[in-house]
């Protein structure tokens, strides 16, 4: 029986834990096969003639938010039996594609993923409503205490909440919110008023987006949603609300955002993903003082960590062995991944 062939992608945000992944599936007597590094700001795409070279022997390949698995790139590999991103979001694999050649896609859809984000997210709301930046500033700078009718710390307690999207980390979100007495509204395509907890509605975007006093974008990133909180949604959204990112930069107009902070037209935001990535050093994202910025990390606990390395390589070793990932991305592949299985076990 040939060497079991596995290919990790490089990513420079990620390289203490592919590198784990890695020397885990050696020690198993795995072959690693490392691709290229992206370049940051960019998504690494595969140039046809690298193909063949990385992707020829491959059984089970693992890709990041930042290197493209492409319908070119399952092709090039006749042996792949699945894909693999070590964290939640798969936008950089072609779904579609996946699905036409029975190929598996698992992920790490873990407990310490999606309810890390949904506590950094609830982190996030508490920090911009109470103006904790502010408050540590005024003590820095020696400022005077301020008078009782100009404070600016509001409470949680009956202020709107908007989730745009309705996957685990926004419904995580809404279990931590059930013990502040706040109005919660979603907006979610998929979503269903009947599946809604109690005291959430399901609106249109537009009322989500006029109603709330927080907005906290929740969606993975595909055609429909890129730029989906534009110009237009600004204008919409209360002076006195904010802006909460902890999905994908592309969701965002940054440009129209930008504006928005500037301008005052909303009262802030708190962002941890962006168009580029890392977050260039000349972004005007910087020298605004109503913006809460972290380097796409924000719920990426220790707890996380050590618990991503096992799961990802618990979910290539499922597949190398026929069987599914432990967090199983596209279920419904299932019937046509073992047909695959089957014509390459019958060469």
């Amino acid at each position: 029986m040939p060497r079991r062939t596995v290919y990790i992608c490089r990513d420079f945000m990620q390289t203490k834990l592919l590198d784990s992944i890695q020397q885990g599936l050696e020690a198993e007597g795995i072959e690693v096969i490392r691709g290229p590094e992206p370049t940051p700001g960019k998504r690494l795409v595969h140039e046809p003639a690298s193909l063949d070279a990385l992707f020829g022997r491959i059984e089970v390949m693992m890709f990041s938010s930042r290197s493209v698995c492409s319908r070119e790139v399952m092709l090039a590999a006749p042996r792949l039996r699945g894909i693999v991103n070590a964290a939640i979001g798969v936008d950089t694999i072609d779904l579609e594609a996946a699905a036409e050649l029975g190929l598996i896609i698992g992920n790490g859809a873990l407990e310490e993923n999606f309810l890390g984000m949904a506590e950094a997210t609830v982190m996030f709301m508490m920090m911009l409503g109470y103006g904790v930046r502010r408050t540590e500033q005024s003590l820095r700078d020696n400022l005077p205490r301020p008078p009782s009718d100009g404070m600016w710390a509001r409470m949680m307690k009956r202020r709107t909440v908007g989730l745009v999207g309705f996957g685990r980390i926004a419904q995580s979100v809404v279990a931590l919110l059930s013990g502040f007495n706040m109005d919660i509204l979603v907006h979610s395509p998929r979503a269903k008023a009947q599946d809604m907890p109690a005291g959430v509605r399901l609106v249109d975007l537009d009322t989500l987006l006029k109603s709330s006093d927080f907005v906290s974008v929740h969606v993975s990133l595909n055609a429909g949603s890129r730029g989906m909180i534009g110009e237009r949604e600004f204008a919409l959204m209360k002076p006195e609300a904010y802006l909460i990112n902890t999905a994908r930069g592309d969701v965002i107009d940054e440009p129209a955002l930008i504006r928005a902070l500037a301008d005052k037209r909303i009262a802030g935001a708190a962002l941890d993903t962006f168009a580029v990535e890392p977050l260039p050093k000349d972004s005007p994202l910087r020298a605004l003082d109503n913006v809460i910025l972290t380097p796409h990390m924000v719920g990426h606990t220790r707890d996380l960590m050590d618990a991503m390395v096992p799961t990802a390589i618990a979910n290539i070793r499922n597949i190398l062995v026929g069987e599914p990932p432990v967090h199983c991305r596209n279920p419904a592949v299932l019937p046509a991944w073992r047909a695959r299985l089957a014509r390459l076990a019958a060469g």
